[in-house]
């Protein structure tokens, strides 16, 4: 698993999450508060859909995956309308002592627009299989 990694490797999910009135309810819902603008919740929901397709690759492991650390850098908030599709690189790749470390971005881009609305960095650490 581990050892397919390579710097540079990108992954995008295939549907894309449309920013609507069902969605900002769903999270409305959940958190208590009604608003058209639940940037962090969105956002980490392409985030996620990345890593479950990397997850799904078999690159990444589906169990036993620490989050370590994360930055979030917003150009504007998701509004209703936007159509969000998302690119997550491996940016870094540190392998030591039985373990891999990863340092991954996530460009969140709403079609239509050349720059990213947002950019997520994580860093991921797990036990490589076999040792």
């Amino acid at each position: 698993m581990a050892k397919d990694l390579v710097e540079g490797m990108t992954f995008t999910a295939s549907d894309p999450v449309v920013v609507d009135d069902d969605l900002v309810g769903a999270f409305g819902a959940v958190l208590g508060a009604t608003s058209d603008a639940f940037t962090i919740p969105v956002i980490a929901r392409v985030a996620t859909l990345l890593v479950r397709v990397a997850m799904d690759a078999d690159v990444l492991p589906h169990d036993g995956v620490v989050h370590t650390a994360e930055s979030l850098r917003i150009r504007r908030d998701p509004r209703t309308g936007d159509v969000l599709r998302g690119l997550l690189t491996v940016e870094t790749i540190h392998r030591r002592v039985g373990a891999t470390q990863l340092q991954l971005r996530s460009d969140i881009l709403a079609d239509g627009e050349n720059s990213p609305i947002a950019v997520t960095t994580s860093t991921l650490i797990f036990r490589n299989p076999g040792e």
